[in-house]
């Protein structure tokens, strides 16, 4: 029982007594009253859900009341009756209005619809009509609109094809993030989610409290070693009761697959470490634990223990910087994994899911695991969520030497369900200039160009300037038409894209198959000539890309771990780097190239270091503010723009839209013109075509 807050009377020894606040103080009879009010009126949820079924529960709602509308039906009163035919109705409309093409999805519509029964009615629909529904709509509703009724494969991520995956990213990825620090989040995100299983959700939402770095010292060899605890907080039913889980890391001999690396470089780019002096990685892995103590914890700042440790970018007026606060949305980072699948030729699409599988299935195998383990790892209540969502539907169990009684070979049938089985590096990736242009040839899309123009036209007759009719009728009508126009050629562009791919994926197997038949294939055949190798601006990247393809063997270090720390300082350092955005381009006709670990990797000349007296001096169309900046490689600051338009567009878009038209701009060039405060972007202007021209 818990104790009592405060006491009514307190006798004293020496005589007397002391008299405290009472109970009806603490808790009066206002404010039970009250309570006891909130409660009789207010309707509460039977269910606790979270904010994404909550997202999902209200826009079924906008869709069901929409439906109501067109029929003129009383939403509520509609679904407390809950008829299965009008059920059924609700469903064609739905089928008519949206393109719906699989019966999981209507499926899931269905569902979604009996949680707002249960929010609006608090009971749940009646068996027999939940019964009813589904087998309408698996039989007649599937038939009758020709949807697919086939469950989509569920690839694994394994082991070997993520090593390849984190080898890609590092050597040969040409995307570009919008700074270094992104593609050393993505990577951390990854080897987390391939060693936990965890949901995004729960990986994005870590922060320094979750972790607990500390030294330990070894059990058998009595070495004082690095060791780091995850704690996943944010898991699916942190609703309902609040279930964490710690996951315990060592250091692996390959740093470039061990989290602690990853987490401490982090770590040491946010300045997060409790101690003062706790400066530098090589300070970190020399640190001991003493004997009477246990392990030495590591602490983190008081002020950083809630900042998330992935976060997203913002722009500032400074640039682009990492934000200090925000975490790291799941649309970018999901497009990120999504665009490496797309890079490697998988023919399926890259999930974090799939590395949640992968871990799931391995323990699985795994005869020294367990059902237990196994569903506390994947946050599981029982076994019937993985046996019918994770479990792979290709069998990993050799059947045919089982028959024969044979020793079964079980890595060729679990071969069959890596995602890397499928996979096609010169698969069509974006169209081609040609395949655009036919796009937009397309009579719907002309019809809302023209359209479009004409409300411009009339625009720019009637105001001088399509912004000076900001807040008007026609206005509104135009940007709505562009709208339309944009997602009419996405869309149309998605089609033709898909067309394309599978148009390509029935034809290239016979290409290849034919070769080689001709004798002009062979296993050896590289078509990438030289100047198609991956080139990469950072010095830190190329030497971090090295190490991904150094033999794993050669990392055990007997005078400590020397890579671990060499690699933790390339990644602090190149958390502060940035590369310029390359311009949007159609696929050309030629493959992609993906490298192996015998390709180079073209080291970018060296930054020399900074000596000058003068203020720095833009040669043609340079950007002052890049060729300032110190986060960009070499090549990027001194780009040379086309035009003088060009140059002004680029410079108004990076930087000079963050100030107002009368606020003060510093000049970016802190050595020859440290302090200098200009008064407006015209000044500024005035000043760097004077100064740095």
């Amino acid at each position: 029982m818990g104790r009592r807050k405060t006491l009514n009377v307190v006798r004293l020894q020496s005589g007397g007594s002391y008299q405290g606040r009472s109970s009806t103080n603490l808790c009066t009879r206002e404010f039970l009253e009250n309570k006891y009010d909130e409660a009789v009126s207010e309707i509460r949820p039977t269910t606790l859900y979270g904010d994404s079924t909550i997202y999902h529960v209200n826009r079924i709602k906008r869709l069901f009341e929409e439906y109501c509308s067109v029929l003129r039906l009383d939403p509520l009163q509609t679904l407390q009756e809950c008829p299965t035919a009008r059920i059924e109705n609700f469903l064609h409309w739905l089928l008519k209005i949206y393109t719906i093409k699989k019966t999981s999805t209507v499926t899931t519509y269905w569902r979604q619809l009996s949680q707002l029964h249960i929010v609006w009615t608090q009971r749940w629909v009646d068996p027999n009509i939940l019964k009813q529904i589904f087998v309408f709509i698996e039989g007649p509703l599937t038939e009758e609109y020709g949807l697919d009724n086939t469950e989509t494969e569920k690839p694994l991520l394994e082991a070997d094809d993520f090593v390849e995956l984190i080898q890609y990213h590092w050597a040969s990825d040409i995307n570009v993030f919008p700074n270094e620090r992104q593609r050393m989040q993505l990577a951390a995100i990854l080897l987390l989610a391939a060693f936990t299983g965890s949901r995004p959700h729960a990986l994005l939402s870590l922060t320094y409290r979750d972790l607990d770095l500390y030294v330990d010292r070894d059990g058998k060899t009595g070495a004082h070693v690095l060791k780091l605890g995850v704690k996943l907080t944010k898991t699916k039913s942190r609703q309902k009761r609040k279930r964490p889980k710690t996951f315990t890391f060592n250091l692996d001999d390959n740093p470039l697959f061990c989290i602690i690396a990853h987490i401490i470089s982090l770590a040491f780019d946010d300045e997060a470490f409790g101690v003062p002096d706790l400066v530098s990685p090589d300070q970190l892995f020399r640190l001991r634990a003493k004997r009477d103590k246990g392990c030495q914890p590591i602490p983190w700042k008081r002020e950083m223990l809630d900042v998330p440790i992935f976060r997203r970018v913002i722009a500032t007026k400074q640039g682009v910087r990492t934000s200090p606060d925000k975490a790291l949305t799941y649309t970018a980072y999901h497009s990120w994994v999504k665009r490496l699948g797309e890079a490697l030729g998988y023919l399926q699409t890259l999930t974090t899911y799939c590395l949640r599988r992968a871990l799931g299935n391995a323990i699985n195998d795994d005869p020294n695991s367990n059902a237990a383990v196994r569903n506390l790892a994947l946050d599981h209540t029982g076994s019937m969520m993985f046996e019918r969502n994770y479990l792979s539907r290709m069998i990993r169990y050799n059947t045919q030497d089982a028959f024969w009684g044979r020793t079964p070979n079980h890595d060729s049938a679990k071969a069959a369900s890596r995602i890397g089985r499928l996979r096609d590096p010169n698969r069509p990736k974006k169209l081609t200039e040609e395949q655009g242009s036919q796009v937009r040839q397309n009579s719907r899309i002309l019809e809302l160009a023209v359209t479009r123009d004409r409300l411009r036209a009339e625009i720019v007759a009637e105001f001088g300037v399509v912004k000076m009719a900001l807040g008007e009728p026609i206005y509104d009508d135009y940007q709505v038409l562009g709208r339309m126009l944009n997602s009419t050629i996405r869309a149309e562009e998605r089609a033709l894209l898909k067309q394309v791919q599978e148009e390509y994926d029935v034809a290239a197997p016979v290409i290849d198959i034919q070769r080689q038949l001709n004798g002009e294939f062979s296993d050896d055949e590289d078509a990438t000539s030289a100047s198609e190798t991956v080139q990469i601006k950072c010095v830190e990247r190329r030497r971090i890309a090295e190490a991904a393809f150094s033999d794993p063997s050669t990392f055990a270090d007997q005078k400590g771990f020397r890579r671990h720390v060499d690699l933790s300082m390339d990644m602090i350092a190149l958390c502060k780097r940035r590369e310029r955005r390359r311009p949007r381009t159609y696929r050309s006709r030629e493959g992609p190239f993906i490298k192996t670990a015998d390709d180079p990797v073209i080291l970018p000349k060296s930054e020399p270091e900074e000596k000058r007296n003068g203020p720095l001096k833009c040669n043609g169309f340079q950007c002052l503010f890049w060729l300032a900046g110190h986060d960009l490689p070499l090549e990027d600051k001194q780009k040379v723009y086309a035009s003088k338009n060009s140059l002004q567009r680029h410079t108004d878009r990076c930087r000079l839209n963050k100030f107002k038209t009368d606020e003060n701009v510093p000049c970016p060039d802190d050595l020859a013109c440290e302090g200098v405060i200009l008064d407006g972007k015209m000044h500024f202007k005035n000043h760097a075509a004077r100064v740095h021209n």
